[in-house]
């Protein structure tokens, strides 16, 4: 089994085998959840629901929606927060049914994996760490497949977003990352190559190193006509995390146009990323500060270690708080530990670093204690943990806050249907990292709305959480979201570095570029989606 050479393809398109849902009243009652994601956000509806499982499929949809004049909005697994996969009249795309394995490659000393967009994060994990080749799966019959499923120790695919159901198609548009992003980095780095059908309706491979731009423009080539030709962007974006709008890099290879795209560009049918062979064992633990200066101490001194941390995950005090009420209220059943009271158990640090063999469990050990002490932590109350049982829980104790967050929101909206809390996404260099949590707390005391911070404090990535009570405090909530994203854009940083952007967080798209910049990501787009059909709204619009 070999890769498909990169170049446009006018393939077949057909109809058959694909689920159609047809009228808005029908879809709305029926089917409810494709209407919206994680946002909460609720579009105008659909008139058409497709659940295609080919290529072949998707093909026939977007050159159906171009015949007849429609948009389309597609949608992955639904995890996302700004509205992106939520319609807005016109049709609808779910690609949930395309989630098989469709080939296994060598790749140096590791493998490749290629596998149809709907594919969510959990069942990839699954295969790629049982290496149990399917029946109806063409990699059972490559060498490199039989190769795979023999190999002694299991393998895995690095990118770690929190939501494991969202689909890998998803994750590529939206170039997704999560705690471990930073020792990995995001999911860029593993993807080498896509098929996608373009809003023309030709069918667009494209590995990784084939296609890079040249005196401003990519070219691929068609199998019948003049090849494509479009604009590379030339404006430039930070070095910091960063999600959004359309990647720019001098001298880029195509690929990564598409990637974190949020699929304005195309419509993704298969994707192949790198696996990584998985290491021998993990270790974790939670150090716990008396301040806040304290946490920063020991953050900038774990990023300075010989054999750096997989993730440094932050928990401020209100965040403690909030989970030590969800603890108390769950009762002997909650997955959340007993958090430490007072003295120095006011903001936490959780770290997790890569073993190999037993000696750096001893040394990870060592290592993480000296930096705990050296930062004014006290030990005493660290926890650790080596063990399956024990990591578990700690991952559940990083999970849980965002999860109560929502749930303190869910209820609040019984009382006021209008109140959803307002999450930043930002992140900024080193060298601003305590710059922005200063600035954060010197206008979150002044403002006085309930909120709490955390998340990927090794990327100077943190979340914070605005909880309003009532409509003022919404109204408030999102104009300091507005100052926080200029003042981390006036330091170098990205008003979205994982999120993205989708129909919510429009505005800040400005905020983040000039008119001139913006003006090129519309060239772009023009370029490949003329007749602007995929993903009406979103990001640009």
């Amino acid at each position: 089994m070999t890769h498909r050479h990169t170049g446009i393809y006018t393939a077949e398109a057909e109809d058959s085998g694909m689920r159609i849902i047809e009228g808005q009243e029908h879809i709305e009652r029926d089917y409810p959840d494709y209407l919206r994601d994680e946002s909460n956000m609720h579009g105008t509806g659909a008139s058409r629901l497709f659940f295609p499982r080919t290529e072949e499929n998707l093909l026939w949809v977007v050159r159906e929606a171009l015949r007849r004049g429609e948009k389309l909005t597609i949608s992955g697994g639904r995890t996302g927060i700004c509205g992106g996969s939520v319609p807005e009249g016109g049709w609808m795309l779910s690609l949930e049914r395309m989630n098989r394995v469709k080939g296994i490659y060598k790749s140096g000393d590791g493998f490749e994996i290629e596998v149809e967009s709907g594919m969510r994060l959990s069942e990839l994990g699954v295969f790629a760490r049982s290496r149990r080749l399917v029946s109806d799966s063409a990699a059972v019959i490559s060498d490199a497949g039989a190769e795979f499923a023999r190999a002694k120790r299991p393998y895995f695919y690095p990118p770690d977003p929190t939501e494991t159901t969202a689909t890998i198609g998803g994750t590529v548009a939206t170039n997704a990352s999560g705690a471990r992003t930073f020792f990995y980095g995001p999911t860029r780095r593993y993807v080498t190559g896509i098929s996608l059908v373009l809003p023309t309706g030709e069918l667009l491979v494209i590995r990784r190193g084939d296609v890079a731009e040249k005196d401003g423009w990519f070219t691929v080539g068609r199998k019948l006509g003049p090849p494509l030709k479009v604009p590379s962007p030339q404006y430039l974006i930070p070095s910091t995390k960063h999600s959004a709008g359309i990647y720019s890099k001098p001298g880029m290879d195509l690929i990564d146009l598409f990637i974190g795209s949020e699929g304005i560009l195309g419509i993704i049918a298969s994707v192949t990323v790198r696996l990584l062979q998985e290491p021998l064992g993990y270790f974790a633990g939670i150090g716990f500060f008396g301040d806040e200066a304290r946490a920063l101490r020991f953050v900038t001194s774990a990023r300075r270690m010989k054999k750096g941390p997989l993730a440094l995950e932050y928990f401020d005090s209100s965040s403690l708080l909030l989970l030590e009420e969800t603890r108390r209220r769950q009762g002997p059943t909650s997955e959340i530990p007993d958090i430490p009271e007072g003295g120095n158990g006011t903001y936490a640090v959780y770290f997790e670093s890569v073993l190999e063999g037993a000696e750096d469990l001893e040394r990870c050990a060592v290592d993480y204690r000296k930096l705990i002490e050296s930062a004014g932590g006290d030990t005493g109350i660290a926890w650790g943990a080596v063990n399956k049982r024990d990591l578990v829980r700690l991952k559940s104790f990083r999970h849980a806050l965002p999860e109560t967050v929502n749930s303190t929101i869910s209820e609040m909206k019984k009382r006021d249907p209008g109140i959803h809390k307002v999450g930043t996404d930002m992140a900024v260099p080193d060298e601003h990292l305590s710059d922005m949590v200063a600035f954060y707390r010197e206008v979150l005391e002044r403002e006085s709305i309930r909120h709490v911070i955390f998340g990927h404090i090794g990327n100077n990535h943190l979340h914070v959480n605005l909880i309003p009570k009532d409509s003022d405090e919404l109204v408030r909530a999102k104009r300091l979201y507005e100052i926080f994203a200029k003042r981390a854009v006036e330091w170098g940083g990205s008003v979205s570095a994982e999120h993205g952007i989708g129909k919510l967080k429009r505005q800040y798209l400005s905020v983040q570029y000039t008119g001139e910049e913006i003006e090129e990501m519309r060239t772009i787009k023009k370029a490949v989606d003329p007749e602007g059909v995929l993903n009406p709204g979103d990001v640009l619009e």
